[in-house]
């Protein structure tokens, strides 16, 4: 009995081990099956999320690939056809297997109009051999999609802002030009034809080369009309033999040189722009420097257009997707165009800038710098000979002086004097007696000395600013403490950021957190030494001489904010002022030239750039004039070595004055 027992169970021990050996093979057959089946779907997802068309031919069935009618070689073309022409980027999908082998995911992608979201897809994991593979239609393309289907897109180009002046005068716009180009037919044969070339390269500034390859392209006929150059905006078209003229839509700047460092220019994309954004496309124009690259996301707008499912006859079967267009915003700015003009005028041949400011709002009314270049030439491609002829010319015309950060020389002094009022250690009555033309403290100063212009031998604060005398302020200076003035100077805005859309370094008091030494402290305070401001920078600091002691930050899109802070007493500033409006009336004063232009202030300034103590350097000169009666403007003008233009800031400042004058009654 026993024995009979021991072999049943042995008997049932044998079967279940052989149960449970099918059983664990079973699990893992299916897991093994389910991992292939999960290959499949992630290599599919994989190769479209990555665009690897040339893998796709061997992930999807041979039998529903040759039911579409397609080969392994046609998909692929299909596939790149579509995905390149529509601009597919940014692919996302989210994917699940089911029980059924149905594999379904949602894919989420951008294309030339947009981006397009959850797009379903399904389709089945069938066996193949020792894998799995994609039942594959063109449904698999986009929804709805027959084997013979195409997929077509429109574009209906949004029209790109205009930039305004705060009179609604266009500073940039939308516009035509001229195309010059040739009709094969009329430029004749042999002899005669080689000299029209000829005389049409040179008159156009192009190579005849150029012209026999826009003559060889595989589209030209006799008659058609081919485009050899297109002329910038307000350009002449000049009669050439053989040479007609056609409109052409183009960007275009009035004012040309008068505003190029502020308004910018456009110009066509290229692979590296389409590249960092695939919505852009072969073409396009966007901003490249300026306010036309600061706000080209509200300039463009968004192009609208249709991508669609096209029938073998040319019907449409579903839309798959439809942007309406938004045309660019118009910027506003708080520039005055008939001003700006004026400024840029004003400066003659001079190269330097000028820059205008309401105190009391912070309206950028001018911001000019000189020399220039004409923005037009770029947006119609610039030929190397005229890119040439500004990158050699000697007084920079790409440099944007607007931002260039300048010694501000004596136009800075007033600040001084109102640090040194407020903390007590200047006062009106306090008399410095000065003997001769330079000064240092003491021995241990070396060989520096500091120069003034005028030898006055009883100096008070009002002489100091009507006659500029350097000696008076670095001796106030000295006597503040380097811990009284830094304190003063803190209550401005060095180091801060406007915010404004421009490049440009924050104004610095000196290299280092401290002076590190009083002939630095000494420079300092009559505008020298290490400090620097552009000429934003030193109107806004010194709008507070024209508002009370209050500085006001400079904006220049119209509908900001004006950002206001209290810097000094308004007591302060009524001390100063009279002193200033004396620049101009005393025939001491150092801009007696502006007398009779206006009730004005102003505070002349020279800032010398020298390489060592005793030599004579590069002069700049420099100028802030500001409206003594309320306040309706103020001025800055800085004029690069002076001596070599013959005419100082002050001189060359005073047509914009008059302006300002007319502008404000």
């Amino acid at each position: 009995m026993k024995k009979k027992t021991i072999i049943i169970i042995a008997a049932v021990a044998v079967l279940l081990v052989a149960v449970g050996s099918v059983f664990g093979f079973q699990q893992w057959n299916d897991a093994k099956i389910q991992e292939r089946k999960e290959l499949a779907a992630k290599e599919w997802v994989t190769s479209l999320k990555e665009q690897g068309f040339d893998k796709i031919a061997e992930l999807v069935t041979a039998e529903s690939l040759e039911k579409a009618g397609y080969t392994k070689e046609s998909i692929v073309e299909k596939y790149k056809a579509i995905f390149g022409g529509i601009g597919v980027s940014n692919l996302e999908i989210d994917y699940e297997i089911d029980e059924e082998d149905t594999l379904e995911y949602i894919a989420t992608f951008d294309t030339v109009l947009g981006t397009i979201s959850d797009i379903h897809y399904k389709t089945k994991l069938v066996e193949s051999g020792e894998e799995y593979k994609v039942s594959w239609t063109a449904e698999l393309i986009f929804p709805s999609m027959l084997s013979d289907d195409k997929i077509r897109y429109t574009v209906d180009e949004a029209s790109r802002g205009e930039i305004v002046d705060r009179n609604g005068t266009e500073l940039a716009l939308n516009t035509i030009t001229y195309q010059a180009g040739v009709v094969p037919k009329d430029l004749g044969e042999g002899e005669a034809r080689t000299t029209k070339l000829d005389n049409i390269a040179k008159q156009l500034g192009i190579t005849v080369e150029f012209i026999e390859g826009q003559l060889g392209q595989g589209w030209v006929q006799d008659e058609h009309f081919v485009p050899l150059k297109t002329l910038p905006y307000g350009a002449d078209t000049p009669k050439i033999e053989g040479v007609q003229y056609q409109q052409v839509g183009t960007r275009a700047y009035p004012l040309r040189e008068a505003a190029a460092h502020l308004t910018g220019y456009v110009g066509e994309v290229n692979a590296e722009d389409i590249e960092k954004d695939p919505t852009l496309q072969a073409g396009d124009v966007i901003g490249r420097t300026g306010l036309e690259l600061a706000f080209e996301k509200e300039l463009r707008g968004q192009n609208g257009g249709e991508i669609y499912i096209e029938t073998a006859n040319g019907d449409r079967r579903a839309t798959i997707q439809k942007i309406e267009k938004q045309d660019g915003k118009t910027i506003e700015v708080t520039i005055d165009a008939n001003l700006q003009q004026t400024a840029f005028d004003a400066l003659e041949n001079a190269a330097g800038s000028t820059v205008v400011m309401e105190p009391k709002t912070g309206n950028l009314l001018a911001l000019v710098s000189k020399p220039s270049y004409n923005p037009n030439q770029f947006v119609v491609g610039i030929s190397q000979s005229q890119y040439d002829a500004y990158s050699n010319d000697e007084d920079k015309p790409f440099i944007s002086r607007i931002t260039t950060r300048y010694a501000p020389g004596s136009t800075f002094k007033p600040i001084t004097a109102a640090i040194g009022l407020e903390s007590g250690a200047t006062t009106v009555d306090e008399v410095h007696q000065i003997a001769g033309l330079q000064w240092q403290k003491d021995d241990t100063w070396g060989n520096y000395r500091i120069s003034r212009v005028s030898e006055t031998a009883s100096v008070n604060l009002r002489t100091a600013l009507v006659k500029s005398d350097n000696i008076y302020f670095a001796q106030e200076a000295l006597e503040m403490g380097e811990e009284t003035f830094t304190e003063g100077l803190n209550k401005l805005t060095f180091g801060e950021n406007y915010g404004l859309p421009l490049t440009m370094e924050p104004a610095q008091i000196s290299n280092d957190e401290t002076f590190g030494s009083e002939i630095l402290l000494a420079d300092t305070s009559y505008g020298q030494g290490q400090l620097l401001m552009s000429p934003i920078q030193m109107a806004t600091t010194f709008s507070l001489l024209a508002n009370e002691g209050v500085l006001t930050y400079p904006k220049l899109i119209t509908d900001s904010e004006t950002k206001t802070k209290e810097v000094f007493k308004k007591e302060t500033i009524d001390t100063l002022k009279p002193m200033l409006v004396e620049v101009v009336t005393s025939t001491e004063g150092t801009a007696h030239d502006l007398n009779g232009v206006g009730d004005i202030a102003a505070k002349t300034g020279t800032a010398e750039l020298k390489k060592a103590q005793g030599e004579r350097g590069v002069e700049n000169s420099l100028v802030t004039v500001f409206d003594a009666n309320d306040s309706g403007y103020l001025a800055v003008s800085v004029v690069e070595d002076h001596r070599k233009v013959g005419k100082t800031a002050t001189e060359l400042i005073k047509p914009v004055i008059q302006y300002l004058e007319l502008l404000t009654q």
